[in-house]
C-alpha cells in the first residue's frame, strides 16, 4: 500500500520557525497581553500557501500549502494578520459585523506595519465602497467581514492610521469606519 503523509517534517519545521519568526516580530509591531496558541496544520488552497483565522483573543487556526509558489511569504502574511486579529478580539468585545471587519484591518495593518504596503489603485474601490458601505451594519452577522476586499480594507485601515495609532482600533465605532471610508472618495 502506497500512502503520504504532508506536511513532511522538513516542511512542517519550516513553517513553524516561519509562525514563530513573524510572532516575535509582530508582538513587536502591537503586544498582545494574552498568550496565543497557534494551530498548524497543513491544507491544499490552489491559489494561496497560507490561509487562517483568529477564532479569538488566544487560538488561531493556520493551514499552509507547500506547493505553492511563494508558500513561506503568504504564510508570514496569515500569521501577521491573525495575530492582529487576535490583538483586536483581546481588547473589544466582538458582537457586530463593523467589529469583525475593522478586526481584520486589524491584521491587515499589522502586516503593512511589518513589509512594504502592498499597492492599491483607489479609484477602481470607489464603487466597491458605494455600493457595499450600507452593509456595514450594526447587525451581530458574524459570518461577514469578507464583505470588503482586502485592498478596500488596507485603504480604510491607512486612513484611520492618519488619526488613531493602530493600538487604538479596538476602541473604534462603527461611525470611525464609515467616516474613514467616505474621507477615502471625497
Amino acid at each position: 500500500m502506497e500512502y503520504s503523509i504532508r506536511p513532511e517534517e522538513h516542511e512542517l519545521r519550516e513553517a513553524r520557525q516561519v509562525v514563530e519568526r513573524i510572532l516575535e516580530s509582530c508582538a513587536y509591531v502591537i503586544e498582545k497581553n494574552e498568550g496565543i496558541k497557534v494551530s498548524l496544520g497543513f491544507a491544499e488552497t490552489e491559489d494561496f500557501g497560507a490561509i487562517g483565522n483568529a477564532t479569538g483573543s488566544e487560538r488561531v487556526d493556520i493551514y499552509f500549502d507547500s506547493d505553492v509558489d511563494g508558500w513561506e511569504d503568504n504564510l508570514e502574511d496569515v500569521v501577521a494578520d491573525v495575530y492582529g486579529q487576535a490583538y483586536f478580539y483581546e481588547n473589544s468585545e466582538v458582537n457586530f459585523q463593523w467589529q469583525q471587519i475593522l478586526a481584520s484591518i486589524t491584521g491587515l495593518m499589522v502586516i503593512e506595519k511589518m513589509s512594504e504596503p502592498r499597492e492599491v489603485e483607489k479609484e477602481d474601490l470607489k464603487e466597491e465602497w458605494a455600493e457595499k458601505k450600507t452593509n456595514i451594519s450594526d447587525e451581530a452577522d458574524m459570518g461577514s467581514r469578507d464583505i470588503l476586499s482586502w485592498q478596500l480594507k488596507a485603504l480604510i485601515g491607512r486612513k484611520l492610521l492618519e488619526d488613531y495609532e493602530l493600538e487604538d482600533f479596538p476602541e473604534l465605532k462603527r461611525s470611525d469606519v464609515l467616516e474613514a471610508g467616505d474621507a477615502l472618495f471625497e
